[in-house]
This record gives C-alpha cells, sequence and structure tokens, in this order.
C-alpha cells in the first residue's frame, strides 16, 4: 500500500475519494426538504412561464432571496430537464469547487502540505458535505464567498490589481446570490486582515486600502449585486421593500442583549458542523488564544473566522447553516496548526493522538452502526475494513526510521477523513436508496400528470398544512388547508389529497392513488427524525406518517 501511495500522490487519492463522495446518489432522492422544494419549484414555475426575473413559489411572489441560486438551477434544467439531477448538479459542481479554493488559498499562503489538509477537512465536514446534496442558496452562496476571497487574497500576494476586480465581480455575484448583508461582512474580513498584516499601523493600512481601489471595488460589486434589488423595486415598489427588510435588517439588527446562549449557539455549532475536525480547531484555537503573538501566521483565516463569528452572533437570526461560510476558515486555521506544531511532553502527545483518533474511531464506528441497523450488504464491511486498516497501519509504531515516516504521519492526519469517508460513502450508496421507498410526492405527481394527464390548470386541494414539494411534483398550483365537504361541492372536475380517515363511500371509486406519506410535527429537514421514523416504520409503526388518498373527480 505504502509503494502504491508512493507511485500515486496522496492528493490526487484524497480528490478522487471526495469526488466520488459527492456524485454518489446525489440525485436518486426526491427534491426534499422545506428549502430544497421551494427553489426547485420556483425554477420549475420560471421555466413554465419564460420569465427568470420574477420569483414565484406555488403561483405567488417569493421575494425572500436574490436569484442567481435559481438562474444556475435553470441553465441546469434547460441542459438536462426538469429533474432531480439537474437541480442538484450545480450545486454539487459548485461544493467540489468551494473545496478547490480552499485548498488553492492554503496553498498560496502555506504550501502543498497544508493545502491537502485543508482539502480534506473542507470536503468532509459535515454541514458542508450534507448541503450539497440538495438545492439551497447555502453551497452557492460558500462558493462565491470563497471564491471572491481567493481573489482578494490571490491579488494581495502577487500586487496584481485585476484580481482586485475579479474579486468585486465575485462579491457582487455573493450578494446576487444572499444579499448585500454579505457585503459588510466580507469588508470586514478584508479590512480586518489588511489592518493584521499592517502590523496596526494606520498608514501602512491605509496604503493596502488604496491598492483595493475601493470606489472602483464597491462599484463593479454594486452593479452587480443590487442590479435585481433595483429591478424588484421598480416593478413591485413597498411590496418588495417589505421582504426585503424582513430578510436583512430584521433579522440582522437585534434590540436585545446578548445572552450566555447567544454567545455559545456557534460555538456548538462548529462542533458538530466541522466535525470531524472540529476538534482539532479547538486544540489550535486554545494554542493560539495562549500564544497570541503567532496570530500573523493565520491572519486571513482568523479574521474570516473572528468577523463571521462576531457578526453572526450579534445577528438577530440564528441559524446554524448561516457559518458553512466560516469553514474555510477554519479548515486554514486547523491545516495550519497540524503542519506546525509539535506536542511536548506525555500529555500533549496523548491530547494530540486523541485529537485525531477519537473522530477516526466515530467514524468507523457510524460506519459499522449504519450497515447494521439499516441491514446493509456485507460488501459495505469492505469499506469499514479498509478505512481501519489503514488508519491502523498508520499508528503502527515503526520498526526504524525510513521515507514512509512522513507518508504514515500525512495518513494519520487524514485519519479523521479517511473513518468519516467511510461513514458518509456507506450512507450514501446504502441507505439513500432505501429511504426513497417512503417518499411518496413523485409518484403522486406521477399519476397527476403521466397517467391521468390531468390538465395543468385544475388545482390541487390539500388537507392539512402544505407539503412543500407537492407544487413541484403536483405542476400545478397547491391549495393547502382544504375541507373535503367542501371541495367537493364544487363543480368537477375536482382534484384533492384528501386524510384516508375522512374518505367518504362516495369518492371510493374517484381514488387514483393511496398512500402513506411522512407527516410527522418536524418537518423533513429535520433529516434524523425522518430516518428514525422510516426505520420504526420497517417494524410496523407508521406513528410518522398519515394515510392519504388522491381523488380525481371527473
Amino acid at each position: 500500500m505504502n509503494n502504491f501511495i508512493k507511485r500515486v500522490p496522496i492528493f490526487w487519492i484524497v480528490l478522487s475519494l471526495t469526488g466520488l463522495l459527492y456524485v454518489v446518489n446525489f440525485s436518486i432522492n426526491g427534491i426534499w426538504t422545506e428549502n430544497e422544494s421551494l427553489y426547485a419549484e420556483c425554477v420549475r414555475e420560471m421555466a413554465e412561464k419564460g420569465n427568470f426575473l420574477d420569483i414565484n413559489y406555488n403561483y405567488e411572489h417569493r421575494f425572500n432571496k436574490p436569484p442567481l441560486t435559481y438562474w444556475l438551477i435553470a441553465v441546469s434544467a434547460r441542459l438536462f430537464g426538469m429533474n432531480e439531477f439537474a437541480i442538484r448538479l450545480p450545486i454539487v459542481i459548485l461544493a467540489f469547487g468551494t473545496v478547490l479554493l480552499v485548498w488553492a488559498m492554503a496553498r498560496m499562503l502555506y504550501g502543498e502540505k497544508t493545502a491537502l489538509l485543508a482539502f480534506a477537512m473542507q470536503a468532509v465536514s459535515i454541514q458542508f458535505i450534507a448541503g450539497k446534496q440538495y438545492a439551497s442558496p447555502e453551497i452557492p452562496l460558500a462558493f462565491f464567498f470563497t471564491l471572491t476571497l481567493y481573489f482578494f487574497l490571490k491579488g494581495h500576494l502577487s500586487g496584481k490589481s485585476r484580481h482586485y476586480l475579479f474579486a468585486a465581480v465575485a462579491l457582487g455575484l455573493t450578494v446576487l446570490t444572499k444579499g448585500y448583508p454579505y457585503i459588510i461582512v466580507i469588508g470586514g474580513i478584508i479590512i480586518l486582515y489588511l489592518f493584521i498584516e499592517s502590523n496596526f499601523q494606520w498608514r501602512s493600512f491605509l496604503n493596502k486600502i488604496k491598492e483595493l481601489r475601493p470606489f472602483s471595488f464597491i462599484l463593479i460589486t454594486s452593479i452587480i449585486g443590487l442590479s435585481w434589488i433595483v429591478l424588484m423595486y421598480l416593478h413591485y415598489g413597498q411590496e418588495f421593500l417589505t421582504v426585503l427588510y424582513n430578510e436583512t435588517l430584521d433579522r440582522g439588527i437585534s434590540n436585545e442583549s446578548l445572552s450566555l446562549d447567544d454567545l455559545l449557539f456557534y460555538p456548538g455549532v462548529i462542533m458538530w458542523s466541522f466535525f470531524p475536525y472540529s476538534l482539532l480547531f479547538v486544540y489550535a484555537g486554545c494554542h493560539y488564544l495562549f500564544t497570541i503573538r503567532q496570530i500573523n501566521d493565520i491572519a486571513f483565516g482568523f479574521s474570516w473566522f473572528i468577523v463571521m463569528f462576531v457578526f453572526f452572533t450579534a445577528a438577530n437570526g440564528k441559524l446554524p447553516t448561516y457559518f458553512i461560510q466560516a469553514n474555510p476558515a477554519l479548515a486554514l486555521i486547523s491545516a495550519h496548526f497540524i503542519t506546525r506544531y509539535k506536542p511536548l511532553g506525555n500529555v500533549s502527545k496523548v491530547l494530540w493522538n486523541l485529537v485525531f483518533l477519537l473522530p477516526s474511531a466515530i467514524g468507523i464506528i457510524l460506519s459499522t452502526a449504519i450497515i447494521i441497523v439499516f441491514k446493509l450488504s456485507f460488501f459495505y464491511h469492505l469499506i469499514t475494513a479498509a478505512a481501519f486498516l489503514l488508519i491502523v497501519r498508520a499508528y503502527l509504531p515503526f520498526k526504524e526510521k525510513n521515507d514512509d515516516d512522513s507518508l504514515l504521519s500525512e495518513i494519520r492526519h487524514l485519519a479523521p477523513f479517511i473513518g468519516t469517508f467511510s461513514a458518509l460513502l456507506i450512507f450514501s450508496a446504502g441507505v439513500l436508496p432505501a429511504l426513497e421507498e417512503r417518499r411518496p410526492v413523485a409518484i403522486i405527481g406521477s399519476v397527476i400528470n403521466s397517467q391521468q394527464h390531468i390538465p395543468k390548470n385544475i388545482a390541487l386541494y390539500l388537507q392539512g398544512e402544505l407539503i412543500h414539494n407537492l407544487p413541484f411534483y403536483a405542476e400545478r398550483k397547491v391549495i393547502n388547508g382544504a375541507y373535503p365537504e367542501k371541495v367537493f361541492q364544487q363543480k368537477a372536475p375536482v382534484l384533492a389529497l384528501i386524510l384516508s380517515k375522512n374518505l367518504a363511500d362516495s369518492l371510493r371509486s374517484s381514488v387514483i392513488w393511496n398512500g402513506e406519506i411522512y407527516r410527522k410535527r418536524s418537518s423533513e429537514s429535520r433529516f434524523f427524525i425522518f430516518v428514525e421514523s422510516c426505520l420504526k416504520a420497517k417494524e410496523g409503526d407508521m406513528s410518522g406518517f398519515t394515510n392519504y388518498s388522491l381523488i380525481y373527480k371527473k
């Protein structure tokens, strides 16, 4: 194995494994989560109307987010059809692109070894890789956010001003993805970094700011990023401004003092979202806290992290997904720390080994648990065994010093990546297809459109709260909160999805589909609750599901 790794650079092995992990079964499941359903349906309605400026969900205006994510998905759908593959493909590509950008920045700052580790950390950080699995703006935002700082860093290190112009364009695209507050966030990161780089000397700092050509920078960003806001205001006026205020200022500005829970919210998020390298980041953070003079070594990653932490901790709204864009900073800091730190003393060495071994062990245990709980094929144990043996080999004592020391030390640092990769690959390959058996909304859409050919101008009445992916698959307006006794008093034809327990005998001949739909109070975006409900359903406990009947009364 060592000879093989010597012949094939380890970076290409990690790159290939990451590519495999990102594409395995990414489109096998139907559109899921509320957010993905919103984006998929808005794109479908854009294509249906041929209008790519107005954003509508369920045939009602949706101004909540800028349009770039919708446009990217729309281009993909135009090329590959209106399906799950096309809808998720841009997200997967941008996720992989973000990982490559992190690698490129680490390489510019610290060299090849650090770049490899930063790549691995970003590639399997749990929240990031979960986000690449469905269509929403978080991954496109992470890509354009990172692209902005990549071009800025390249311009700063090379002294070539054209890279600053590229950074301005990328920032404009960032704003066009999630909104103008990111001008403040990214601007704050750049300013803090340049201030640290100037050794807190104002004159030197101002000279560095001038090199950015700030007026040109802001002009380019504004023309690209704020164009949609201007167009929407001119067309919809106060209606649009109200939504814009609610989505930005209202979420961002808090009139209340920060509580302890507010201060600890994102540290708690980091512990699981940056797994399997979150313990390493904590270890690195504690080290730099007591060796503050070394802050210049990590000035770029530190500025990135601290500005985002302060900004989003102070903000009124707090969601774990807001911090995905900080993951590259965590990777840069942690990867640099690995290649520079040497533990001294037995306690430090034990803690240092635990930082890598504990998450590696968790990954191997999770791999085995997934196989057992979901009763997967024995073949999947081979993936776990290979990962386990590779990690164990890296930690075996050397018989004598040789060139393998450096290689095996590198594999030790990649051990959390290896353990987590095995668990994620097994879950993607073995579990995701099985979950689709409990998600029948795509089948409902097929019955309506392909089997019954029901005209699209006939709305679908739904008893109960809205099933967010139903408008996409039904390809029509869905009217939720419908009462069966009122719906079927209307003149035919009538299309309705109602609780089977409320089905009148006179309507049984009009049933065109019947089945169980996941309707637990927690939304399906609470993924593990959905998985738990699926496991219970296998044992006959259908408490997480509700039986529905699809009625077409002609």
